[in-house]
């Protein structure tokens, strides 16, 4: 089994951009609805329940993932009928909006199936990307990596697998305008997936 997460840093949705953000997903691997009981889910977030299973409708959940309303939806996706991916939209004290998703719990292939879902969504919203985490292992979970995505001078202690930030943000990180990275417009890669 793995740990790790994927984040994807990027502008708020609309419908319409939730809509799409889900096609993607479920076009390569990782589905909204559990394939055997066909139920959608989100998942409570506290302070009373955490982790509890509420059913709803699939046009309310993408009601919910707009946050206009609130400031985060957890949900699950479905690799299969025991192996669900936690995903989380979260909205940034920006304005902007986080997707996390949690690759914890997987076997390897099914974590590569996640991954190749998660990087098709951020290829087919690659222009309105303001970055990218991914760490198969978590052993970056401390860091802030939003305070490094809004320009923060936040320390890095170790690297993920591939980081991905605007070119602004890494010519004023202390460590990012030193590093090496690779130039994927709008962002540049660092890190062993610097290709990503």
């Amino acid at each position: 089994m793995s740990d790790g997460f994927y984040y994807w840093y990027t502008g708020p949705q609309d419908r319409g951009g939730v809509e799409r953000v889900l096609h993607v997903l479920e076009t390569h691997g990782a589905h909204l609805a559990h394939p055997v009981s066909q139920v959608v889910t989100t998942l409570t977030n506290g302070p009373d329940l955490w982790g509890e299973q509420l059913p709803v409708e699939r046009a309310e959940l993408i009601g919910l993932l707009t946050l206009t309303d609130r400031a985060e939806v957890n949900f699950q996706l479905w690799l299969n009928e025991q192996t669900d991916l936690f995903t989380r939209f979260r909205r940034l004290s920006d304005g902007g909006l986080v997707v996390e998703f949690g690759l914890d719990g997987m076997w390897p292939t099914e974590q590569e199936v996640a991954v190749q879902a998660i990087s098709r969504v951020i290829d087919a919203g690659r222009n309105g990307t303001w970055g990218v985490v991914l760490d198969r292992r978590g052993i970056t979970e401390e860091t802030d990596w939003d305070g490094v995505m809004l320009g923060r001078p936040v320390e890095v202690a170790d690297w993920p697998e591939a980081l991905g930030v605007r070119p602004e943000v890494a010519a004023r990180h202390p460590l990012l305008r030193k590093a090496q990275g690779v130039s994927r417009p709008p962002l540049v890669f660092f890190g062993e997936g610097a290709g990503l």
